[in-house]
Protein backbone atom coordinates (compact mmCIF):
# COMPACT_ATOMS: atom_id res chain seq x y z
CA UNK A 1 0.00 0.00 0.00
CA UNK A 2 1.13 3.69 -0.88
CA UNK A 3 1.73 4.81 2.75
CA UNK A 4 0.54 8.49 1.55
CA UNK A 5 -2.81 6.59 1.67
CA UNK A 6 -2.68 5.56 5.28
CA UNK A 7 -5.42 6.98 7.06
CA UNK A 8 -5.24 5.55 10.08
CA UNK A 9 -4.27 7.66 13.62
CA UNK A 10 -5.10 7.65 16.84
CA UNK A 11 -7.52 8.38 19.21
CA UNK A 12 -5.75 10.64 21.31
CA UNK A 13 -4.71 12.25 17.94
CA UNK A 14 -8.64 12.58 17.02
CA UNK A 15 -9.51 13.73 20.58
CA UNK A 16 -7.01 16.16 20.63
CA UNK A 17 -8.26 17.53 16.93
CA UNK A 18 -11.55 18.27 17.99
CA UNK A 19 -12.83 21.51 19.09
CA UNK A 20 -15.05 22.93 21.53
CA UNK A 21 -18.56 23.14 20.57
CA UNK A 22 -17.88 20.93 17.78
CA UNK A 23 -20.82 19.22 16.01
CA UNK A 24 -20.10 15.63 16.39
CA UNK A 25 -22.40 12.75 14.80
CA UNK A 26 -22.59 9.07 16.11
CA UNK A 27 -23.29 6.21 14.41
CA UNK A 28 -24.90 2.93 15.13
CA UNK A 29 -28.65 2.25 16.44
CA UNK A 30 -29.92 2.03 19.90
CA UNK A 31 -27.67 -0.58 21.38
CA UNK A 32 -25.87 -1.62 18.29
CA UNK A 33 -22.85 -0.75 16.61
CA UNK A 34 -22.07 2.17 19.18
CA UNK A 35 -18.58 3.99 18.72
CA UNK A 36 -18.40 4.00 22.52
CA UNK A 37 -14.80 4.11 22.46
CA UNK A 38 -15.17 8.18 21.46
CA UNK A 39 -17.89 8.84 23.09
CA UNK A 40 -15.63 7.56 26.68
CA UNK A 41 -12.60 9.65 25.17
CA UNK A 42 -14.76 12.95 25.15
CA UNK A 43 -16.16 11.69 28.55
CA UNK A 44 -12.94 11.99 29.98
CA UNK A 45 -11.56 14.87 27.80
CA UNK A 46 -11.83 19.30 28.61
CA UNK A 47 -14.53 19.10 25.56
CA UNK A 48 -17.94 20.59 26.41
CA UNK A 49 -20.18 22.81 24.90
CA UNK A 50 -20.86 19.60 21.84
CA UNK A 51 -23.43 19.28 19.45
CA UNK A 52 -24.08 16.45 19.03
CA UNK A 53 -26.32 14.73 15.96
CA UNK A 54 -27.60 10.60 16.64
CA UNK A 55 -29.96 9.13 14.24
CA UNK A 56 -30.96 6.48 16.63
CA UNK A 57 -29.08 7.63 20.14
CA UNK A 58 -28.34 4.77 23.08
CA UNK A 59 -25.48 4.67 25.55
CA UNK A 60 -23.04 7.04 23.83
CA UNK A 61 -25.57 9.75 24.40
CA UNK A 62 -26.87 9.15 27.48
CA UNK A 63 -23.49 8.83 29.02
CA UNK A 64 -22.08 12.22 27.74
CA UNK A 65 -25.41 13.70 29.14
CA UNK A 66 -25.05 12.63 32.12
CA UNK A 67 -21.48 14.39 32.20
CA UNK A 68 -22.61 17.46 31.19
CA UNK A 69 -21.00 17.62 27.90
CA UNK A 70 -23.75 18.24 25.57
CA UNK A 71 -25.35 21.52 24.47
CA UNK A 72 -27.30 20.73 21.69
CA UNK A 73 -28.64 17.19 20.55
CA UNK A 74 -30.40 16.78 17.62
CA UNK A 75 -32.20 12.90 17.31
CA UNK A 76 -34.69 11.33 16.07
CA UNK A 77 -34.48 8.68 18.64
CA UNK A 78 -32.30 7.96 22.25
CA UNK A 79 -33.46 4.65 24.32
CA UNK A 80 -31.82 1.34 24.71
CA UNK A 81 -34.41 -0.76 22.91
CA UNK A 82 -36.03 -2.87 24.29
CA UNK A 83 -34.03 -2.84 27.82
CA UNK A 84 -36.06 0.64 28.42
CA UNK A 85 -35.56 4.38 28.27
CA UNK A 86 -32.24 6.09 28.45
CA UNK A 87 -32.23 7.50 32.05
CA UNK A 88 -30.06 10.74 31.74
CA UNK A 89 -31.59 11.35 28.56
CA UNK A 90 -35.26 11.28 30.55
CA UNK A 91 -33.83 13.23 33.41
CA UNK A 92 -32.44 16.06 30.84
CA UNK A 93 -35.69 15.93 29.14
CA UNK A 94 -38.11 16.57 32.05
CA UNK A 95 -36.06 19.05 34.04
CA UNK A 96 -35.96 20.92 30.79
CA UNK A 97 -32.21 21.33 31.00
CA UNK A 98 -30.88 19.90 27.31
CA UNK A 99 -31.51 21.98 24.47
CA UNK A 100 -32.71 19.64 21.68
CA UNK A 101 -33.93 19.68 17.91
CA UNK A 102 -36.54 16.65 17.30
CA UNK A 103 -36.57 15.13 14.08
CA UNK A 104 -38.84 11.60 13.31
CA UNK A 105 -36.55 8.86 11.27
CA UNK A 106 -37.73 10.50 7.83
CA UNK A 107 -37.09 13.77 8.49
CA UNK A 108 -33.77 13.42 10.09
CA UNK A 109 -32.86 11.25 6.73
CA UNK A 110 -34.27 13.88 4.80
CA UNK A 111 -31.78 16.37 6.58
CA UNK A 112 -28.56 14.14 6.29
CA UNK A 113 -30.06 13.66 2.62
CA UNK A 114 -29.83 17.75 1.39
CA UNK A 115 -26.31 17.80 3.44
CA UNK A 116 -25.12 14.67 1.57
CA UNK A 117 -26.46 16.43 -2.28
CA UNK A 118 -24.84 19.53 -0.77
CA UNK A 119 -28.89 20.91 -1.06
CA UNK A 120 -29.42 23.57 1.37
CA UNK A 121 -32.76 21.51 2.09
CA UNK A 122 -35.36 18.98 0.72
CA UNK A 123 -38.92 18.67 0.75
CA UNK A 124 -40.56 15.94 2.59
CA UNK A 125 -44.32 15.08 3.76
CA UNK A 126 -42.54 13.72 7.14
CA UNK A 127 -43.83 15.61 9.91
CA UNK A 128 -46.79 17.61 8.58
CA UNK A 129 -49.92 17.43 10.99
CA UNK A 130 -47.64 16.56 14.13
CA UNK A 131 -45.90 18.73 16.67
CA UNK A 132 -42.30 18.16 15.41
CA UNK A 133 -43.00 21.31 13.74
CA UNK A 134 -44.27 23.46 16.29
CA UNK A 135 -41.18 23.02 18.77
CA UNK A 136 -39.54 26.65 19.95
CA UNK A 137 -36.11 25.40 18.40
CA UNK A 138 -37.12 23.18 15.26
CA UNK A 139 -35.11 24.03 12.04
CA UNK A 140 -38.73 22.87 9.89
CA UNK A 141 -40.96 24.78 8.13
CA UNK A 142 -43.48 24.63 5.71
CA UNK A 143 -43.70 25.96 2.50
CA UNK A 144 -46.27 25.69 -0.42
CA UNK A 145 -44.93 23.48 -3.64
CA UNK A 146 -44.50 26.01 -6.87
CA UNK A 147 -45.60 23.48 -8.63
CA UNK A 148 -48.32 21.23 -7.14
CA UNK A 149 -49.14 24.09 -4.57
CA UNK A 150 -49.03 20.98 -2.11
CA UNK A 151 -48.18 21.53 1.74
CA UNK A 152 -44.76 20.24 2.25
CA UNK A 153 -41.88 20.86 4.98
CA UNK A 154 -38.42 22.18 4.26
CA UNK A 155 -35.97 20.56 6.13
CA UNK A 156 -32.66 21.93 6.28
CA UNK A 157 -29.54 20.27 5.49
CA UNK A 158 -27.76 18.34 8.54
CA UNK A 159 -24.04 18.83 8.26
CA UNK A 160 -22.12 17.61 10.92
CA UNK A 161 -18.59 18.70 11.56
CA UNK A 162 -17.28 15.33 12.06
CA UNK A 163 -19.07 11.73 11.85
CA UNK A 164 -17.59 8.97 14.30
CA UNK A 165 -18.89 5.34 13.16
CA UNK A 166 -17.57 2.02 14.44
CA UNK A 167 -17.48 -0.81 11.94
CA UNK A 168 -16.61 -4.33 12.11
CA UNK A 169 -13.67 -4.13 10.02
CA UNK A 170 -11.57 -1.55 7.69
CA UNK A 171 -8.35 -1.27 5.42
CA UNK A 172 -5.46 1.21 6.35
CA UNK A 173 -6.89 3.32 3.17
CA UNK A 174 -10.29 3.98 4.96
CA UNK A 175 -12.50 1.21 2.95
CA UNK A 176 -14.63 -0.60 6.12
CA UNK A 177 -17.36 -3.01 5.91
CA UNK A 178 -20.27 -3.03 8.29
CA UNK A 179 -21.79 -6.65 8.96
CA UNK A 180 -25.15 -5.94 10.39
CA UNK A 181 -27.57 -2.64 10.25
CA UNK A 182 -25.76 0.02 9.04
CA UNK A 183 -28.58 2.14 9.82
CA UNK A 184 -28.39 5.58 8.68
CA UNK A 185 -24.27 5.31 8.79
CA UNK A 186 -23.75 5.46 4.80
CA UNK A 187 -25.59 8.54 4.73
CA UNK A 188 -23.78 9.82 7.29
CA UNK A 189 -21.14 9.69 5.47
CA UNK A 190 -21.45 11.35 2.60
CA UNK A 191 -23.25 14.41 4.69
CA UNK A 192 -20.55 14.69 7.23
CA UNK A 193 -17.19 17.19 6.79
CA UNK A 194 -15.11 14.69 8.43
CA UNK A 195 -15.58 11.12 8.34
CA UNK A 196 -13.47 8.86 11.78
CA UNK A 197 -14.02 5.18 11.63
CA UNK A 198 -13.40 3.30 14.65
CA UNK A 199 -12.34 -0.46 13.48
CA UNK A 200 -13.06 -4.02 15.00
CA UNK A 201 -10.23 -4.86 13.18
CA UNK A 202 -7.87 -3.37 11.22
CA UNK A 203 -6.69 -5.33 7.92
CA UNK A 204 -4.47 -5.03 4.86
CA UNK A 205 -7.11 -5.10 2.56
CA UNK A 206 -10.72 -5.84 3.11
CA UNK A 207 -12.07 -9.70 1.09
CA UNK A 208 -13.10 -9.18 -2.09
CA UNK A 209 -16.26 -11.15 -1.82
CA UNK A 210 -18.49 -10.43 0.99
CA UNK A 211 -22.07 -11.11 2.45
CA UNK A 212 -24.69 -9.47 0.74
CA UNK A 213 -25.87 -8.41 4.66
CA UNK A 214 -22.74 -6.25 4.71
CA UNK A 215 -22.48 -2.47 4.05
CA UNK A 216 -19.69 -1.22 2.81
CA UNK A 217 -18.06 2.21 3.44
CA UNK A 218 -16.03 4.02 0.64
CA UNK A 219 -12.72 5.48 1.76
CA UNK A 220 -13.60 8.25 -0.52
CA UNK A 221 -15.39 9.44 2.00
CA UNK A 222 -13.38 8.66 4.64
CA UNK A 223 -10.57 11.08 6.50
CA UNK A 224 -9.52 8.50 9.38
CA UNK A 225 -9.48 4.67 10.92
CA UNK A 226 -8.83 4.51 14.77
CA UNK A 227 -8.38 -0.11 15.63
CA UNK A 228 -10.61 -0.15 18.34
CA UNK A 229 -11.21 -3.87 18.72
CA UNK A 230 -13.89 -4.01 21.72
CA UNK A 231 -14.79 -0.80 20.39
CA UNK A 232 -18.92 -0.82 20.53
CA UNK A 233 -18.46 -1.09 24.56
CA UNK A 234 -21.50 -2.37 26.24
CA UNK A 235 -23.77 -2.31 23.12
CA UNK A 236 -23.81 -5.02 20.25
CA UNK A 237 -21.11 -5.73 17.44
CA UNK A 238 -22.40 -8.18 15.42
CA UNK A 239 -21.24 -11.08 15.15
CA UNK A 240 -18.46 -9.98 16.97
CA UNK A 241 -20.33 -9.64 20.67
CA UNK A 242 -23.38 -9.16 22.09
CA UNK A 243 -24.71 -6.20 24.38
CA UNK A 244 -23.72 -6.11 27.67
CA UNK A 245 -26.73 -6.76 29.36
CA UNK A 246 -25.49 -6.91 33.31
CA UNK A 247 -23.82 -3.47 32.64
CA UNK A 248 -26.59 -1.91 30.82
CA UNK A 249 -29.24 -2.88 33.87
CA UNK A 250 -26.94 -2.02 36.36
CA UNK A 251 -26.32 1.37 34.75
CA UNK A 252 -30.46 1.97 34.34
CA UNK A 253 -30.99 1.28 38.05
CA UNK A 254 -27.92 4.03 38.76
CA UNK A 255 -27.26 6.05 36.04
CA UNK A 256 -25.47 8.64 37.24
CA UNK A 257 -23.30 7.10 40.04
CA UNK A 258 -19.66 7.31 39.42
CA UNK A 259 -19.09 3.00 39.81
CA UNK A 260 -22.06 3.04 36.98
CA UNK A 261 -20.87 5.65 34.76
CA UNK A 262 -17.30 4.25 34.77
CA UNK A 263 -18.88 1.20 34.06
CA UNK A 264 -19.70 2.62 30.68
CA UNK A 265 -16.08 3.98 29.34
CA UNK A 266 -13.66 2.00 27.33
CA UNK A 267 -10.47 2.20 27.11
CA UNK A 268 -8.24 1.63 23.96
CA UNK A 269 -6.51 -1.85 24.09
Amino acid sequence: MNESLDKTTTLDGFVESLDAGATIAFGGGGLQRKPMLVASALARSALSNLEIITFLGGPEVDLLIALGKIRRLHFAFVGFDGLGLAPNFRAAREAGTLEVVEYSEGLMLAALEAAAKRLPFLPSRFGLGTDVLNTDTTPLTTFNCPISNELLVAVPALTPDVAVIHVNEADMQGNALIHSDAFADLLLAQASRRVVLTAERLVAALPAEHSGRSTFISRLWVDAVIEAPGGGGVSAVYPNYRFDLPRILNYQEQPTSPASLDSFMVSPR
